[in-house]
């Protein structure tokens, strides 16, 4: 009976003490807004919209990050199709490319800085194969972050970068799609 109480005790002093080291200020999740992309459908005059991805491979000295980000830059890449294209049919498909999706990070004196790349392009194809018009954006940023920064502070920045890459992919798109494929864009459903 003494060895359970001795086991007791000693297992609770060594929570509570586990306990103490822990911060109670410290920040588990931080506060991740979601993304979306707003101002409608482009209606495209097209039976059926693809997803292509292609393989990336990080340069030379660079670490990828992606797994860091909440939402990563290749997860927005994927979304904005989904929310900003619609198929009204037609005698062609479209593909939606995405030729970069990553992040990568370096180390720097200060503490490292992250580069995030995203280029997509909106193919349209005829049925019987044949590139007719193509639209496309590339979106560059780059977030230095100074010193060792929490998980959480951390993940606060890169999806604050995240959510300034997506706004730009649908500024660029937005205008690209309105210069060269206009002759596409037909009465949403």
């Amino acid at each position: 009976m003494t060895d359970i109480t001795r086991r007791t005790g000693l297992l609770t002093m060594g929570g509570l003490a586990l306990s103490a080291c822990a911060s109670p200020a410290m920040q588990l999740n931080p506060d991740i807004s979601p993304i979306a992309f707003e101002g409608g459908r482009f209606p495209i005059t097209v039976d059926l919209i693809r997803l292509n991805v292609s393989p990336r491979i990080p340069a030379g000295g660079a670490v990828p990050v992606d797994a860091d980000f909440v939402v990563t830059i290749e997860d927005i890449a994927k979304l904005w199709p989904n929310q900003r294209l619609q198929a009204v049919g037609g005698p062609r498909e479209a593909n939606w490319i995405i030729d970069d999706a990553n992040a990568v990070s370096r180390p720097t004196p200060e503490g490292e800085v992250v580069v995030g790349t995203m280029q997509a392009r909106l193919v349209i194809v005829s049925a019987a194969g044949a590139e007719e018009a193509s639209a496309g954006a590339r979106v560059d940023s780059e977030l230095r972050i100074s010193g060792q920064p929490d998980i959480a502070r951390r993940q606060e920045l890169l999806h604050g970068m995240v959510i300034e890459m997506a706004a730009e992919l649908d500024k660029q798109m937005g205008a690209s799609i309105a210069r060269t494929l206009p002759r596409y864009i037909g009465q949403g459903r």
